[in-house]
């Protein structure tokens, strides 16, 4: 060997041993707590349950505990609940709590029952969690859990009490009502009562009528709210008359919700207090509601009220709803009126003409449909293929396999998704062609793909195209479409595929969130600018880390300059940040879900998604508390000024810009 080698191999080596030496002293070496939550953030992004995240369930400082098992709950791996469900025993409260919410998101449902044994004996703080989580993990069919969560009303604290109640709720358990009913007789606590409200009102319990009416006074318009729905869903005998009452209370969001409920019966009587109250309607969003009210109860006298507000408005929220209840009402006398509109250069009209021309249902229809299904916008284009699938049954060959061609990924997911629900055998191997093409193919059209391959085996479980084409789901690039494939690998053939889910990938290295744990030690805000005003929000960076650097990393971008908030819901939600502004768009990529103990109140900020770990760029604001989307939707923050702004919002308004600021 010459001198160059032998120094070559010298260094090789003295390069080796250095790299060795510090792997084992990075190993080895304390980490500072900004460190330990970088990890523990990463692997919860990466969907993997580590040996150093399960070493931190272990570790000294309580914040790293905690936020270690809700990384294990938010992953939901196999085996979760029996790393948790010791854990909220932990001599941290905070920990303890945290860990018991975490196991509610493992879906694990063998643990419920266990939980709610446990909860008698626990500290109220958290069997509060405990009975919350098993709220999550029960279903209508787990009769003796119902049964024990009923027997949780009698625990001393209120607060555990109030849990049970709307964990009977989320347990979907409906025979439990009477309970309930016979319980809030002698229960004096505010929240709790008002929990076994909400719950009864989802319930539609008709028994329960009383209650309803009751809290139609309440001082809180969120009661008064829950109250109407009850009243709408039980059709109890007063329902009628004491909704048209609440169309008359000094909040939208209880109007809305009246006349919402309203729409539901079909009396001569409902349908004139609708009618009438659209004549002297002059806010939007109640026209709208109005309208879709009128056209639930398929209501002649409302659709001339209708036709008049028309002729006086030009917003493209009620021109949208106004042309689809005058055509599911007055069905082709429409034409007239949705003809004068096709060519309008908003393409969310458009889609209402194809889509009032659908609920008009006559085939000398057709014509003007095969039109928009060749509009340049991919809305309207999807609006048209809906209505001539139900219209033109003797082309809809010709439709779908346009349709399954199209460029709009949207069209193309339509198109997919009536062939799950109607089990369309012969379109399966177009289907396994598209999904072969791989990324090259939409992300959402993959995902629906595999989910009607799954449908299909439910039906047929010896389909072989359908087999092909969740093999070709599981090892997709895609960690949601691979644990989707899983999943009916799972569920559907009882076969565990989960070891071919590798890792998800990340969009954030663990220096880039270890730097944001350093600067955001306050949470930063941010102030959206619209044509109303400014709305300011806290933005939860230590609720939801990667959900909040996404949404800074895209301010900085300028994405959401000039989008327009797409979905107005009175009572509801404002939502916004849909570059293509029908629900659909997005950044281009998915992100993890970052659920949380945070409840949504009146102007929380959450995350839209269409399943979990989907979510992206579109946010939305809430009107009033929506108990039903906590623990379901990641809560990036809470608007701190500026609801006022939120409550004029209308469908089309602008996003100016969104600063972010530090305080």
């Amino acid at each position: 060997m010459d001198k160059f080698s032998q120094r070559l191999t010298a260094v090789v080596i003295l390069v080796l041993f250095a790299l060795i030496a510090y792997f084992l002293w990075d190993h080895f070496r304390d980490r500072s707590i900004e460190e330990q939550l970088s990890e523990i953030i990463l692997d919860e992004d990466r969907r993997e349950l580590t040996e150093r995240l399960e070493k931190y369930l272990q570790a000294e400082d309580p914040d790293v505990r905690g936020r270690a098992a809700l990384a294990v709950g938010r992953i939901g791996a196999r085996g979760s609940g029996a790393l948790l469900i010791d854990m909220i025993y932990d001599a941290n409260l905070d920990v303890a709590a945290t860990a018991a919410f975490a196991l509610g998101l493992t879906d694990e449902k063998g643990y419920a029952s266990h939980l709610v044994d446990l909860a008698n004996d626990l500290p109220s703080a958290v069997a509060f969690r405990a009975v919350e989580a098993v709220g999550r993990l029960a279903d209508s069919a787990m009769y003796d859990v119902a049964r024990q969560l009923v027997e949780m009303l009698l625990h001393p604290s209120p607060e555990v009490r109030e849990a049970a109640c709307m964990a009977i709720y989320r347990a979907g358990a409906k025979s439990k009502a009477p309970a309930l009913l016979a319980f809030v007789a002698g229960e004096e606590d505010r929240p709790v009562r008002k929990a076994v409200l909400y719950t009864l009102a989802q319930f539609g319990y008709e028994e329960a009528a009383p209650l309803f009416e009751e809290y139609l006074a309440d001082s809180d318009p969120f009661a008064r709210a829950t109250a109407v729905r009850g009243l709408g869903k039980s059709k109890a005998a007063s329902a009628e008359h004491y909704l048209a009452i609440a169309m008359n209370d000094s909040d939208h969001g209880v109007v809305a919700g009246a006349i919402a409920q309203l729409g539901g019966f079909e009396t001569v009587a409902a349908k004139q207090q609708l009618a009438e109250r659209l004549e002297r309607e002059t806010d939007e969003k109640l026209i709208i509601a109005l309208m879709q009210a009128i056209q639930r109860q398929n209501s002649a006298i409302g659709a001339a009220e209708v036709r008049s507000k028309l002729t006086n408005y030009t917003s493209p929220g009620i021109v949208a709803a106004g042309l689809k209840c005058l055509g599911a009402v007055t069905k082709d006398r429409a034409v007239i009126n949705i003809d004068s509109l096709t060519t309008r250069e908003i393409p969310y009209i458009r889609a209402a003409c194809a889509e009032a021309y659908g609920l008009i249902g006559m085939e000398n229809i057709i014509s003007r449909l095969a039109v928009l299904s060749s509009d340049e916008d991919g809305m309207v284009r999807t609006a048209a293929l809906i209505s001539l699938i139900k219209l033109d049954t003797a082309n809809t060959d010709f439709h779908f396999n346009k349709a399954l061609t199209d460029q709009d990924f949207v069209v193309v997911v339509t198109a997919v998704e009536h062939i799950r629900d109607h089990l369309l055998t012969e379109y399966l191997p177009v289907l396994n062609t598209i999904m072969s093409r791989g990324p090259a193919i939409d992300v959402d059209i993959r995902r629906t793909i595999v989910e009607t391959a799954g449908a299909f085996l439910e039906e047929n479980i010896n389909d072989t195209t359908a087999h092909d084409i969740l093999v070709q789901g599981v090892f997709d690039q895609d960690y949601v479409i691979r644990r989707t494939a899983a999943e009916i690998y799972r569920d559907v053939l009882q076969q565990d595929r989960f070891n071919l889910v590798p890792p998800a990938a990340t969009w954030f290295g663990i220096g880039a969130i270890e730097d944001a744990l350093h600067k955001y030690k306050i949470n930063p805000y941010a102030a959206i600018v619209t044509e109303k005003g400014t709305v300011e929000m806290e933005l939860f960076f230590d609720v939801a880390p990667l959900t909040v650097l996404n949404f800074i990393r895209l301010v900085e971008e300028e994405f959401y300059n000039g989008l327009i908030f797409h979905r107005v819901v009175p009572g509801f939600v404002v939502q916004g940040g849909d570059p293509r502004g029908d629900g659909w768009g997005g950044q281009g990529r998915y992100m993890r879900c970052e659920y949380s103990i945070e409840p949504y109140i009146r102007g929380t900020v959450g995350v839209a998604t269409s399943g979990k770990d989907t979510g992206g760029s579109q946010f939305f604001v809430t009107l009033a508390p929506q108990p039903h989307l906590e623990g379901r939707y990641t809560v990036m923050g809470q608007v701190i000024a500026g609801m006022e702004v939120v409550d004029q919002l209308v469908y089309g308004d602008q996003i100016l810009k969104i600063e972010i600021r530090e305080k």
